[in-house]
């Protein structure tokens, strides 16, 4: 058995204090008892301050960014939040960050590559799309990280599986009326991949949305292990065994079955559609 605890912290975020909301991540990562503690979508800015993004975007050498840094060596903690993060090298380009500070020192940043433009989100008038997974293993885990709307692409649950994930982690700043697409797609994410997934979602109420809360984890077979209450401030904690990886594996090895032909021809398809070619194979 290799156990580990994973700590949902679901919370209101307040918009524009920063300073607010790294000081409420301080006190639960100390109350809490999980070795791996997850904070919803934009934790540091609430979700999201549009027009001041500018101002609030971070680098990974801000002292805020440091300060979680700092928080998660001192606990002995994996500590998953977001924040707006500034691009490398091009001045002006912000990303929507999934970023995780661990317990020997090490930041891991990973910037949501599916950026909602529709209905009542606006992410993309704002954030520049990230391009890369990321999955970092800690002394607690191997954990994909993922925000939000990524849930609802396999493409990326699966890439983060095949490079070693066990925990899909993903912070998310959903509204009530996405709650109900979350609770079906997720069980089936786990399943396919059979992975635990921790999924960390706000709750309050910004503008015109209101979040719906919900926060759970799920085992390898798309079984809950625990969850949050709905629209309001919750925290819950798992306990989780690693091993039940290998046992959801040999008994339905989804991950062994995955045919890379299938995700080429995929892919191939996509980029003939957004070229605007032909038929692509396999129609008539």
């Amino acid at each position: 058995m290799v156990k580990t605890t994973i700590t949902l912290a679901q919370i209101t975020c307040q918009l524009h204090d920063k300073q607010a909301n790294l000081k409420r991540m301080k006190d639960i990562v100390k109350k809490t008892k999980g070795k791996i503690v997850v904070f919803p979508e934009l934790t540091l800015t609430g979700y999201l301050p549009r027009d001041d993004l500018h101002m609030h975007a971070e680098s990974a050498d801000s002292p805020l960014i440091k300060s979680v840094v700092n928080l998660a060596k001192d606990s002995g903690k994996d500590i998953v939040f977001g924040a707006p993060m500034k691009d490398v090298s091009v001045p002006g380009l912000m990303y929507n960050s999934c970023l995780m500070a661990t317990s020997t020192g090490r930041l891991f940043r990973y910037d949501k590559m599916y950026l909602p433009t529709f209905g009542p989100f606006e992410e993309r008038v704002f954030f520049a799309e990230g391009r890369d997974v990321i999955v970092g293993r800690t002394k607690n885990a191997t954990i994909g990280l993922m925000i939000c709307y990524d849930m609802f692409f396999p493409e990326v649950s699966k890439l983060e599986t095949l490079l070693g994930a066990q925990v899909l982690v993903n912070i998310s700043a959903a509204p009530t009326t996405s709650s109900p697409f979350f609770r079906r797609v997720m069980p089936g994410r786990a399943v396919e991949n059979g992975t635990f997934i921790a999924y960390c979602n706000m709750v309050g109420v910004h503008g015109s949305l209101v979040f719906g809360g919900g926060s759970v984890v799920l085992s390898p077979r798309g079984e809950e292990i625990a969850r949050a209450s709905d629209l309001e401030e919750d925290i819950v904690e798992a306990e989780i065994d690693l091993s039940d990886i290998d046992v959801a594996r040999r008994f339905r090895p989804l991950v062994r079955d995955s045919k890379p032909e299938i995700l080429d021809e995929i892919g191939s398809v996509l980029r003939k559609k957004r070229k605007g070619g032909g038929t692509p194979p396999g129609y008539a």
